[in-house]
């Protein structure tokens, strides 16, 4: 039998609460309980427990339990994908370029990396109706012999190792969404004028397993061909 994760409670815990399975005000199983349901002891239990309280799906009472949080009316979830969102059909993903790169102050930071280390850098134009609307820049951490890194050197498919799943680690996402004046590489590429603005996605992957950046990226997309849908969660 595959031994259960502390973040796996915390999904089926979500999923159900998302599904209405678990509703706003229901207590929870004793942690006893729990722990026997999954077969883990208290303190993966418990760390499965203080995960869900810290992303507002419940909430502890001393002495009484565990209950089911009331959904916040100002707490929206919405998909992005850099393929799926665009407004349109794409008609191709052209790779521009792939290297490795000294980073700067910026992707030190936002990859958690000294200034001695490398970074992989993939930039890629997607075409709709033979126009560039979408430009943009993967990062990753260079470790030389990581079969995703590898893979990604070899055939710059980034998007396709996380869209298949072969990350063999649960990770979550970060978004932040601009509207931006971009610098002239994007401009010349998108073909836009110099007072043009457009959206920027920018994108942080990181592990759950040590909180450590898998990647960051930013997408240049023409205002024409994107729009933000959300909705309230759960």
């Amino acid at each position: 039998m595959r031994k259960i994760l502390y973040l796996d409670i915390v999904n089926d815990i979500k999923g159900k609460i998302e599904k209405g399975i678990l509703k706003p005000g229901d207590l929870l199983p004793s942690e006893y309980e729990m722990a026997e349901q999954f077969d883990v002891s208290r303190t993966t239990l418990r760390k499965s427990l203080a995960l869900l309280v810290n992303e507002k799906y419940i909430y502890t009472i001393p002495g009484k339990g565990n209950y089911v949080c009331e959904p916040s009316a100002n707490q929206y979830q919405f998909y992005f994908d850099e393929i799926d969102s665009l407004k349109g059909e794409v008609e191709e993903v052209k790779l521009v370029s792939v290297g490795v790169i000294t980073p700067g102050r910026k992707l030190m930071r936002e990859l958690k990396i000294g200034s001695f280390e490398k970074v992989i850098k993939i930039q890629k134009a997607t075409k709709i109706k033979d126009e560039v609307i979408q430009y943009s820049s993967i990062y990753l951490p260079y470790q030389k012999g990581n079969p995703i890194v590898e893979d990604v050197i070899n055939f710059a498919n980034f998007h396709g190792i996380m869209k298949k799943g072969k990350l063999h680690f649960q990770h979550k996402k970060i978004l932040n969404i601009d509207i931006v004046h971009p610098p002239l590489e994007v401009r010349e590429n998108l073909q836009i004028d110099h007072d043009d603005c457009c959206f920027l996605v920018s994108q942080n992957i990181i592990s759950m397993e040590d909180n450590m950046p898998i990647s960051y990226n930013e997408y240049y997309i023409k205002r024409n061909y994107f729009t933000l849908t959300a909705e309230t969660t759960f």
